[in-house]
């Protein structure tokens, strides 16, 4: 099978890490292979060319940050010479670059020839301001750039995600364009967004990694079609700042407002004021919202109670959910019941060495499963009853060493899936991006992935929350939504209308915000309905 061709186009030849993590990934990857690194010259935008004297506005903000970075991102920002992460005997052409009638072009033919030679499937514009004209027709598929503001002509992506860590953003986008020969021609590919981080180096980290997943789906796409789905613009976040360079007063107030943040934090810890979770119980005869008239389990100090499952056996709810220790800094997975009234706090199921939550239960034959989180263990494990409701035993691990939490099985249309998050940027977050698996039974060691994974990748709606599956067969699905430095802002009822191995569709419901609590710092990011019975999960300042 031929491979897809792409060409690097940067404006230098010493590139930040993220540029040698996208050139080893094509270098190593099946299918793909690098046609050449094009270094563009242009005495206007050129790094060589910066007038003396000139210094960066955030300068001072990157040195104290780059102290709180760990290793995986300080390698994705530094900066190295491209060509040792290319294969060996890559051509490296030099391509001069004017501005024509505002826009920069190809300025020497002889480059453009060199250029059409290579017969690329794909050109990635990288790290500098769009290069338009005759180069948008050369390669087969097209002239790609990484965007990470609106402002496609800015000279460098330096500064990506600091604007949105300024104005405090609960999202931080990226898109990517396929660039026309004038900007009136160009096109977006796909439109990204995760949740902003606490400060700028870390959520610049964050865009980067992004991006680069951006362009390895769709170079995947290339060969497989069938896994570009469209865009949901239901779900599209337009947080891509369009803001000008950072001037040095920008830096000055930027560092005045995290130190203020910080305070704030401090002030919060010495004072003993937390957020701690709990759960609610309501009956309901239908899956409905949550209110304040619920039932409330309390946990006792030291410890907090989320992500409750509510299981019905006999007439009788039975509450699996997290207890997090803090003394011991991991969750095992308890169980309560809800009688005359009361709750009584039945005892833990399930204690291992690594953390565990969202113990999500489902049927299957005459036995009852669990499928807790174990991402700390970096598998997918399947628990089986042995005694309801406190003994279970292992029954299978239905992954190994992937990063995945909230994960939920089920069956639809003839087969069983298995939804999860799964992290792919750099270890830091499971909530931007869901996956779905297939199988033909649920304790399977071989599920199949979807071909259009991943099948949501929207902050909003990515992570799973709780999931119910009626009696006619029809899907709920439970998202929950974060903001900035607000775990749980809500949570969302999605209806899944269509699931086959190469089509996902989901009906989305608005998201719902836990007002009814009338608390400071309210917070919901879990949900679940089973035989008459809501839980949910939510916390407050105490």
């Amino acid at each position: 099978m031929d491979k897809t061709t792409v060409a690097l186009m940067v404006d230098a030849a010493n590139q930040a890490g993220w540029m040698h993590d996208l050139a080893k990934w094509l270098s190593k990857e099946e299918g793909f292979r690098v046609a050449a690194l094009i270094i563009s010259r242009d005495g206007q935008h050129s790094p060589a060319q910066a007038a003396p004297g000139i210094r960066d506005p955030l300068s001072a903000v990157a040195r104290l940050e780059n102290r709180m970075l760990d290793s995986r991102h300080r390698l994705q920002l530094q900066t190295r010479d491209l060509r040792d992460s290319l294969p060996a005997g890559t051509p490296v052409l030099d391509l001069p670059v004017a501005e024509a009638a505002g826009i920069r072009v190809m300025a020497d033919q002889a480059a453009v020839r060199a250029v059409a030679d290579l017969r690329p499937d794909v050109i990635l514009v990288l790290g500098q301001p769009a290069v338009r004209g005759a180069l948008a027709s050369l390669p087969a598929h097209g002239v790609w750039m990484p965007v990470h503001s609106e402002l496609k002509d800015q000279p460098e992506s330096t500064h990506a995600g600091f604007w949105e860590v300024y104005q405090r953003a609960d999202h931080t986008t990226v898109k990517l364009w396929r660039l026309g020969a004038t900007e009136e021609a160009d096109e977006l590919l796909d439109s990204r967004s995760f949740n902003t981080e606490t400060f700028w180096l870390k959520n610049r980290a964050r865009a980067l990694s992004l991006s680069n997943l951006m362009v390895f789906d769709m170079l995947r796409a290339i060969a497989r079609p069938e896994r570009r789905k469209p865009r949901d613009e239901a779900l599209q976040i337009h947080t891509a700042i369009a803001r000008p360079r950072p001037a040095q007063w920008d830096g000055a107030s930027y560092l005045a407002r995290q130190a203020w943040l910080v305070l704030g934090l401090v002030i919060r810890r010495a004072m003993k004021r937390n957020v701690r979770w709990r759960i609610g119980m309501c009956p309901t005869g239908h899956q409905g919202v949550v209110n304040s008239d619920a039932a409330v389990l309390v946990p006792p100090k030291g410890r907090f109670f989320a992500d409750p499952f509510v299981y019905t056996r006999n007439g009788q709810p039975y509450i699996f959910f997290e207890d997090y220790y803090f003394r011991e800094r991991k969750g095992k997975i308890s169980v309560a019941t809800h009688v005359n009234g009361e709750f009584e706090f039945l005892g833990v199921v399930l204690d291992l060495p690594y953390h565990l939550s969202f113990p999500y239960i489902f049927e299957y034959g005459d036995d009852t499963y669990m499928v807790p989180e174990t991402c700390g263990n970096r598998t997918i494990e399947l628990w089986r009853c042995a005694e309801f409701p406190l003994k279970w035993e292992l029954h299978a691990t239905l992954m190994k060493d992937i990063s995945a939490v909230d994960t939920i099985v089920f069956p639809h249309g003839g087969r069983w899936w298995l939804f999860t998050n799964v992290d792919r940027t750099d270890g830091q977050s499971h909530c931007d991006e869901l996956f779905a698996f297939y199988a033909d039974r649920p304790d399977s060691t071989d599920w199949q992935p979807h071909a259009q994974n991943p099948i949501v990748n929207s902050p909003v709606k990515a992570r799973n929350a709780g999931m119910v599956v009626a009696p006619d067969g029809g899907v709920i699905r439970c998202a929950q939504t974060q903001g900035f430095l607000h775990y749980g802002k809500g949570v969302s009822l999605n209806r899944i209308e269509e699931l086959t191995p190469s089509i996902y569709r989901e009906t989305g419901g608005p998201v719902h915000y836990p007002n009814f609590l009338h608390k400071p710092f309210a917070s919901m990011h879990h949900w679940h309905h089973h035989g008459g019975h809501t839980v949910f999960d939510f916390a407050f300042m105490e």
